[in-house]
């Protein structure tokens, strides 16, 4: 008798499943958030540090200004694992230290957690793993929810971590009022979801033709832009770097040439006016320069894509998200680009990033 075969999950089916987690996870934010609640001692902690690389930074970013917004009187920093470890370990009486890691594999993450315990300090471990080997470097081991996503280019985790911050933040400084915002969030992130295929699709030929692409954005979007760079970077393997609106235009925008592809990302911040006058004047020099915004203005323009109005410009990026992973997810599919070059392994075999305990289920090794 034939066997079925299993479907295999790809970066799009993530996507998909995405804004339906999402709002499961707001609908259950006090049994989520509780545990990382509970670490905080009945208290607000005069500092905050998360400590976090790749797609879980970036979250973390993406979370930045909503947190900041509930938490006027914390200090909110997100530090790589990196930095934790050889520059700054020391945790001080009254912070808050968490370790992000989705996996719960990452070598430099469990570093950091055994930089903690090294302390004597509480190891806390924000992970989509409860059961991987951060259990024996944690001393409390907290699931953000995101569930199963076996695509290493990772997408539903990115929503769900930052979604899970801001929950997190919300109801740490009881402003349990802003959850309805969280709510439209994720509205608007399921309608740019939505609408990136068709924008996609307008534009195909020049986002299948990138051979250096930046993404821009204001601080209130700095997350979503940072994001968008690793992913198509990771995905389409060409350079992506991220910059901030106005460092743009103080050198990097010097290289630009026509074949340069460019995505402006605007938070609908005090900096809007100026994001939006420097994706017009980009638009000069190529014309793979994109717009992603809630100015109503620009609807029907080809190379923009206009989100529903936000409540507040710090949602910017948890709305944006889709964008840029559909973007990477369907590029790359189509380019057939995202597989790694064969020398990695040797790469891989002398600098790891994950425990042995990894299994990459993207088939590149």
């Amino acid at each position: 008798m034939a066997t079925v075969e299993e479907r295999v999950w790809t970066m799009g089916d993530y996507i998909e499943e995405s804004p339906r987690v999402a709002r499961e996870n707001l609908a259950r934010a006090d049994e989520l958030t509780a545990p990382l609640i509970a670490c905080c001692d009945g208290g607000v902690p005069t500092r905050i540090r998360l400590v976090a690389s790749g797609s879980s930074y970036n979250a973390c970013q993406c979370a930045l200004p909503f947190m900041e917004s509930c938490l006027p009187d914390v200090q909110i920093r997100v530090v790589t694992p990196h930095r934790f470890v050889h520059y700054e370990p020391a945790v001080a009486a009254g912070e808050l230290v968490a370790v992000v890691t989705q996996s719960g594999l990452s070598t430099n993450a469990l570093e950091a957690l055994d930089a903690i315990r090294a302390q004597d300090r509480r190891a806390i471990c924000l992970t989509g793993n409860v059961d991987s080997d951060a259990r024996e470097h944690a001393d409390v081991v907290v699931d953000w929810g995101v569930g199963v996503e076996l695509v290493g280019y990772v997408t539903k985790g990115v929503t769900t971590l930052a979604l899970f911050l801001m929950m997190f933040a919300a109801k740490l400084g009881a402003h349990e009022d802003r959850l309805g915002e969280l709510s439209g969030a994720i509205d608007a992130a399921d309608a740019v979801r939505a609408a990136t295929y068709g924008f996609f699709e307008r534009n195909e030929k020049a986002l299948l033709s990138m051979a250096v692409s930046y993404c821009v954005a204001p601080f209130g979007a700095r997350g979503v832009a940072l994001e968008g760079a690793l992913k198509i970077g990771e995905t389409v393997h060409v350079p992506s770097p991220a910059y901030e609106v106005e460092e743009f235009i103080h050198g990097p925008n010097l290289q630009l040439t026509p074949g340069y592809t460019l995505f402006f990302f605007d938070a609908g911040d005090a900096a809007g006016e100026r994001t939006r006058l420097v994706y017009r004047a980009a638009r000069e020099v190529s014309d793979a320069a994109f717009l992603v915004t809630t100015d109503a203005s620009f609807a029907g323009g080809p190379h923009v894509l206009v989100a529903p109005e936000l409540s507040s410009w710090e949602l910017a990026s948890l709305a944006y998200l889709p964008f840029v992973q559909l973007v990477a997810h369907l590029a790359s599919s189509a380019l057939g680009s995202s597989k790694q070059h064969p020398l990695l392994k040797r790469f891989k075999a002398i600098a790891a990033a994950k425990t042995e305990s990894f299994v990459n289920y993207d088939g590149d090794e």
